[in-house]
């Protein structure tokens, strides 16, 4: 289903993939995964979409596949990686993009950089990097010394501890264990200069949004979509039952519905 193409962006090699070849009459959607997960927490996704929409999936730096040994490339540099890679693709039309988790960041990241680029963001388990985020960080940061914990213990005790809190059903935790089975203690170098994604704006987001939070997700990230969705006028809130953090693989089908409507519409509304 995923094969694998290599973008080399600073002495990195960053593994993309496609569903086809640039095809100018379909929308583009890239996918930006959660943290420590890879591609194929698309699968589902990549098997509703991949007819009607140019896909793309990245694996950013530290995971997948992607190498970023001998380079000083981070997760700072992914507004950067995709810009190069639209160009290289010559994609030139405003394109969607799903990020899940970490992957909204970037995307809204990326949004912020390129905004002639973007026709709208559709974040799951996200917080906006601009605004009302201050508590969820805070929270961040408490949750990254239970990381340092778990890794300095075991890194499949650490494995095993993330895959259960962003997914709540076994076919989520399965292809988000996929990835994270290739993410080591040498992928963390990689996920330095986070910090620099986020840039202060008050202002509401010029592009459409879609936000949605799984009922099984932690209270606080719920919370944070809510606060996030109070500051954006153009924006939707969706909770999705029988899902956790990661919806897009827990609640597959209910979520593609949701995407392929609020996709539509934008459609629609050109």
């Amino acid at each position: 289903m995923f094969r694998s193409r290599i973008l080399n962006y600073n002495q990195a090699r960053i593994a993309y993939y496609m569903s086809d070849e640039h095809n100018t009459d379909k929308d583009t959607l890239l996918l930006l995964h959660a943290a420590f997960a890879d591609h194929e927490l698309f699968e589902p996704q990549w098997q509703a979409f991949a007819a009607d929409y140019h896909l793309i999936a990245i694996d950013m730096p530290g995971h997948g596949i992607s190498s970023t040994q001998g380079s000083d490339v981070t997760l700072k540099d992914m507004p950067e990686i995709i810009n190069l890679l639209l160009t290289q693709l010559r994609i030139d039309k405003p394109i969607h993009i799903l990020g899940v988790s970490l992957g909204s960041l970037v995307a809204q990241a990326y949004a912020d950089r390129h905004p002639e680029q973007v026709r709208s963001v559709i974040a799951i388990g996200g917080y906006s990097i601009h605004k009302a985020n201050e508590q969820v960080l805070k929270a961040q940061r408490k949750e990254g010394l239970r990381w340092i914990l778990y890794v300095l213990l075991s890194m499949n005790r650490f494995r095993a501890y993330v895959t259960k809190v962003s997914c709540f059903s076994e076919q989520g935790r399965e292809l988000f264990r996929r990835g994270m089975d290739k993410f080591d203690r040498r992928s963390f170098a990689a996920m330095a200069g986070m910090n620099a994604l986020f840039v202060k704006r008050d202002n509401p987001m010029p592009y459409p949004l879609l936000l949605l939070s799984g009922t099984h997700d932690r209270q606080l990230a719920k919370e944070a979509a809510a606060r996030w969705h109070s500051c954006e006028p153009k924006s939707n809130l969706i909770l999705l039952p029988n899902a956790g953090h990661c919806a897009n693989v827990d609640a597959p089908d209910e979520f593609n519905v949701l995407l392929a409507q609020f996709l539509s519409a934008q459609r629609a509304n050109r």
